[in-house]
């Protein structure tokens, strides 16, 4: 009984916690299928390749610890604009286009679609 219980899907559950919980899941299976069934040995990228992660790691954790301070647009804007410059190999335009697209998107859909509560930060 206690067994149903601990599997039965609680209220709380639904809503902001059910879909990253799913696609991680998802992810993390699919990551163990393709490293338990590949049959191609990966090998390790170039050092500027390595660089080029190793960039991306450190604005991400720029990015997670500079949002409560900045918000969460001001940090979006400031995370998505090496992250298009370094992967999208755009001109100064059409990056600063596609970076602003991205910060004004995901806070129309994380604010006002999903109404989840964000940092403000100075821009309110």
């Amino acid at each position: 009984m206690a067994l149903i219980e601990a599997l039965r899907l609680r209220d709380d559950w639904m809503g902001a916690r059910l879909m990253p919980a799913l696609v991680g899941a998802t992810l993390a299976l699919l990551g163990v299928a393709h490293v338990t069934m590949s049959t191609v040995a990966a090998s390790w990228p170039e050092a500027a390749g390595l660089r080029r992660v190793g960039a991306m790691v450190g604005v991400l954790v720029l990015y997670v610890a500079l949002m409560p301070w900045l918000g969460f647009l001001l940090a979006t804007t400031l995370f998505a604009l090496p992250l298009v410059r370094t992967l999208g190999r755009w001109s100064w335009p059409t990056t600063l286009a596609a970076t602003l697209a991205i910060a004004l998107g995901s806070h129309v859909v994380f604010k006002h679609w999903l109404g989840m509560p964000l940092p403000q930060g100075p821009l309110g």
